[in-house]
């Protein structure tokens, strides 16, 4: 029986048992936002990142189409065309010519989002009238089973890895998977069991014991220059939320600097437990997920959703609030979900989650190179160069061996301040950058 067949809205065929496993970020204390580009009124695309970053210098990526996703092998949708489909779902006369349409974009839904698409085809098979809010709910109350199975089975590693952790912060883990656990089993509409809260009182937890640490540490060495730090950090973590960003750094960032500073040896307890519960499903990695959050969510909403999480982005290989640079040559574009879904993380780690980024990291590059010999990317002809560079740096080597441009010609047009950033192309480098048309 196939994926197709064994979808069936009935408790002997589980919805999406088949479905393509994620993971989230599992590998750092705190992961920083994505950096997106988005619409801003009717200036075009801002490059800001989440965190401040300017992120303008990938610029010269933003209009290509077409281009496949290096961290999941989707192709990405530019900013424009998720538009565009917008607009034409909207005139569509019913749920099937809606399936119909959303059929030209099926390359691009992640795994989620592609067996949600799958059960919308065959239930608008049988009736083209009905809506996907419709659809749904009828499938909500199995999902709901599942996902509470799913959720369970995270706490339950989690209670495993709290065994190793020191009596007090055990006792305070249990706590909390204690009243998860409540919330899960009551199915409470007031008070639902929310993964990010949940989530965030356990980060809550670490960084007061960091705190408490550092603050101990200082008095003990008499490192008093280190109290100003202690007490900016200590006043953000009790005032703002975690992810407030504030001059690129958020509470969190400014303890982990903390921890990294006054206390090189210490041992967190936490991050491991952290990185289980970071775990738990969501609607970007598990399907019933999905089905509960966007069950009661409108016609239109839905059928984006199974689009728009494969809108560009512009991605730091290495990330910037880890010291990568804001430069092409440390640019990509990926889908918003996978940026969002890596933070922070270096890609050595990144693919233990993800192994197939290598190979469609080659495909990225294929399409980059297609681009090139299409005409397209005129002046930035020395990006693969520095992209298979960058990326080899982080454990992925690329073929490059079908592009055309000779390293003599692309780094004619590399502009002037990014001269001095690569001396390994200096002798292409010539002293005066002239305009070059490049023929293939």
């Amino acid at each position: 029986m196939n994926l197709i067949q064994s979808i069936a809205i009935n408790k002997n065929n589980p919805l999406f048992v088949h479905q393509n496993k994620q993971r989230n970020n599992t590998a750092v204390l705190f992961t920083q936002p994505a950096d997106t580009f988005t619409r801003c009124s009717t200036t075009g695309i801002n490059f800001t990142g989440n965190n401040g970053n300017d992120t303008s210098n990938g610029r010269f990526l933003k209009g290509l189409e077409g281009i496949t996703d290096p961290y999941s092998g989707v192709t990405i949708l530019t900013f424009d065309q998720m538009q565009n489909i917008s607009k034409t779902l909207a005139k569509q006369p019913n749920t099937r010519a809606k399936v119909a349409y959303l059929k030209k974009y099926e390359s691009s839904m992640l795994p989620v989002e592609h067996n949600v698409f799958k059960l919308f085809e065959i239930e608008t098979k049988k009736d083209r009238f009905t809506n996907f809010s419709e659809i749904l709910q009828r499938q909500k109350p199995f999902s709901m089973g599942l996902l509470r199975n799913e959720q369970m089975k995270v706490l339950d590693k989690i209670e495993e890895a709290s065994a190793n952790m020191s009596p007090k912060n055990r006792k305070k883990v249990a706590a909390e998977l204690k009243e998860g656990r409540q919330r899960i089993y009551k199915d409470d509409d007031k008070h639902p069991f929310k993964r990010k809260a949940f989530i965030n009182k356990l980060i809550r937890h670490q960084c007061e014991e960091i705190l408490d640490k550092t603050e101990k540490e200082i008095l003990s060495k008499h490192k008093f220059y280190g109290l100003a730090e202690l007490a900016e950090a200590t006043e953000r973590f009790q005032n703002e939320q975690l992810e407030h960003a504030k001059d690129g750094k958020t509470p969190v960032d400014l303890i982990i600097d903390l921890k990294h500073k006054y206390l090189p040896n210490y041992k967190d307890e936490y991050k491991e437990i952290i990185n289980i519960a970071r775990k738990l499903p969501t609607s970007n990695t598990s399907a019933n997920a999905f089905v509960i959050k966007y069950a009661d969510r409108s016609n239109k909403e839905i059928a984006e959703r199974l689009l728009n999480q494969s809108v560009a982005t512009i991605e730091h290989i290495d990330a910037d609030s880890l010291g990568g640079e804001n430069s092409e040559g440390n640019f990509m574009l990926t889908t918003k979900a996978r940026n969002e879904a890596r933070g922070n993380l270096p890609i050595r780690a990144f693919i233990k989650m993800y192994p197939g980024i290598p190979k469609y990291s080659q495909k990225y590059m294929n399409d980059i190179i297609s681009n090139i010999h299409k005409g397209k990317l005129k002046g930035y002809e020395w990006y693969p160069y520095l992209l298979k560079d960058k990326l080899a740096e982080n454990g992925i080597n690329v073929d490059i061996s079908r592009y055309k441009v000779s390293p003599e010609k692309a780094f004619r047009t590399l502009p002037p301040r990014l001269h001095d950033k690569y001396p390994n192309y200096q002798k292409y480098i010539p002293e005066k950058n002239e305009p070059l048309n490049i023929r293939y």
